[in-house]
């Protein structure tokens, strides 16, 4: 019996797919359904991919001609009907054990919609700091609350180390076709729901990072995308959580300023600003941090992307009792 269906959706993945492939096919639960959904590949890719399916009838390949990693992944749930789905990329190796563990948690823990795992990076791209301490940060992000709070910062989860309860498509939709991340997107959008998610504390997989990695080079992840999808769902958490208090942004810099400006798009009115170094900003009040309000008077929102600064900021925000989550959040 299928209890959980695959989604790999790759296009000119040749030189990486059949190892992807034969992670799976090593795993040590059974019962699953790879769904190869091809997205208009044009090189041996495709060949590669239906070699597989005559080898084993687990392996089924779809085809999505309308180029984009979202429609892909829309085609293959459509071609599923497993109780679970899983994530999988063309560039990753998903570690033996992966799928059993996944299965087992959510099995045993029906309050979590969502189950990611730690990843171990691997990289052949000459300056990748940046994507390396980004991968160290998703990996100390455990529980269901750790998740949500950090939710505004960036993905908390690698989107190919998911495993997924189908039933949260049909209740709060599917992948966000549009120009933006579309698996923050919908992080943000079920968390927004309710939905709970969590991180087994194993390396499961490993994240091949490189040049032609959809992550570094489509404009879908860039900064200005994320910040946009972000902004629309910060909106509408204010909105519900205010209750009469005031906004206030640490960080008085340009891009700080340019990201108030996408906040106040969405209609949220940002009151004052906050920041180490006093620096007015025209037409909005100025704070000193010795000053803040006490907890339950205003929500602070932390725009200040520096690596590192943002758990510097929630240190001393906590340090004068307010709560993270409720009265400060971090979203850069």
């Amino acid at each position: 019996m299928v209890q959980v269906d695959i989604l790999l959706p790759f296009r000119d993945a040749e030189r990486t797919l059949d190892e992807a492939i034969r992670s799976i096919v090593r795993q040590t639960f059974p019962g699953w359904q790879l769904l190869l959904i091809d997205n208009d590949s044009s090189d041996a890719s495709s060949l590669m991919a239906l070699r597989w399916a005559t080898r084993d009838p687990r392996i089924v390949v779809v085809h999505e001609p309308k180029v984009g990693v979202a429609h892909a992944l829309n085609t293959g749930v459509g071609h599923g009907a497993a109780p679970y789905i899983a994530r999988m990329d063309a560039d990753d190796i998903a570690h033996p054990e992966r799928l059993e563990k996944q299965l087992a948690y959510l099995q045993a823990h029906p309050e979590i919609g969502v189950l990611g795992t730690r990843t171990r990076f691997e990289t052949s791209v000459e300056k990748s700091s940046g994507m390396a301490w980004f991968v160290s940060w998703q990996n100390t992000i455990l529980t269901a609350h750790d998740h949500y709070v950090k939710r505004f910062v960036d993905a908390p989860l690698a989107h190919p180390t998911v495993m997924f309860r189908r039933g949260l498509i049909a209740a709060h939709g599917a992948y966000n076709t549009g120009p933006l991340p579309e698996d923050h997107e919908l992080w943000l959008r079920w968390m927004d729901a309710g939905v709970r998610f969590a991180k087994l504390p194993e390396e499961l997989l490993t994240w091949k990072d490189h040049d032609e990695r959809l992550s570094r080079t489509h404009s879908n992840y860039r900064v200005e995308a994320f910040f946009t999808t972000k902004a629309k769902w910060l909106a509408k958490w204010l909105t519900q959580e205010l209750d009469g208090r005031k906004v206030i942004v640490a960080g008085t810099s340009g891009l700080c300023q340019a990201r108030v400006a996408l906040l106040e798009a969405e209609g949220v009115r940002v009151d004052a600003f906050t920041d180490v170094h006093r620096r007015e900003v025209q037409d909005y009040a100025f704070i000193p941090p010795n000053e803040l309000p006490a907890p339950g008077e205003a929500v602070i929102i932390s725009f200040i992307s520096q690596r590192g600064t943002g758990d510097r900021i929630a240190e001393f925000l906590a340090s004068r009792g307010l709560v993270e989550g409720d009265d400060f959040i971090l979203a850069a």
